[in-house]
């Protein structure tokens, strides 16, 4: 890994462990052992480096996307949870969650990028949605792309309340009602 990839890691485990506004590029410098300027080489602004961070996780979601592309939608829905459920065992929130705490403090670029990569989210999980509907394995929704939405939403919150409570003994039994509430033979 090169420096310009370390930055970016450590970023983003600050980001989600404090948030954008509550570290700096000195707290990065101090945990790789390199000089504040050697930062500002590679992300000229705080705003570059945030770019970078959610472009990072735009690849793992596209990779993610492309790894279950011939996988059911009961499977590709499950792989979405997995993730929620890694978060929540290392007591961390998604991209999203970290950056919207801050949002009205984000400059218009970085706000940009948050909303591409919440759209591209949306779109694949609408897509799971419309699949699976298509198979008869998922109940029929008026709106899709709001179903998705909702579902997002509890699972943002979800590893939000987990954080909270410094548990998540009970994100299994929720997963498993919000799959139930999605199937439409819960055999």
């Amino acid at each position: 890994m090169n420096k310009k990839e370390q930055i970016i890691n450590i970023a983003d485990n600050l980001l989600i462990e404090k948030g954008f506004n509550a570290f700096s590029y000195k707290d990065i410098s101090k945990i790789i052992d390199i000089k504040t300027s050697s930062i500002h080489y590679h992300f000229p602004t705080k705003t570059d480096l945030g770019i970078a961070v959610i472009k990072k996780h735009l690849e793992a979601l596209e990779q993610t996307i492309i790894k279950t592309k011939d996988k059911t939608p009961i499977e590709k829905i499950k792989k979405l949870f997995i993730y929620y459920k890694r978060l929540s065992s290392n007591q961390m929130v998604c991209i999203v969650g970290a950056l919207t705490s801050g949002l009205n403090t984000l400059n218009e670029p970085l706000r940009i990028e948050l909303l591409n990569f919440t759209n591209k989210l949306i779109d694949w999980v609408t897509s799971i949605l419309n699949e699976g509907q298509d198979q008869l394995i998922f109940k029929t929704s008026t709106d899709s792309k709001l179903k998705a939405k909702l579902l997002i939403t509890n699972l943002m919150s979800l590893v939000q309340l987990s954080r909270i409570e410094h548990q998540n003994n009970s994100i299994d039994g929720i997963i498993d009602i919000i799959l139930d509430d999605l199937l439409i033979n819960n055999n």
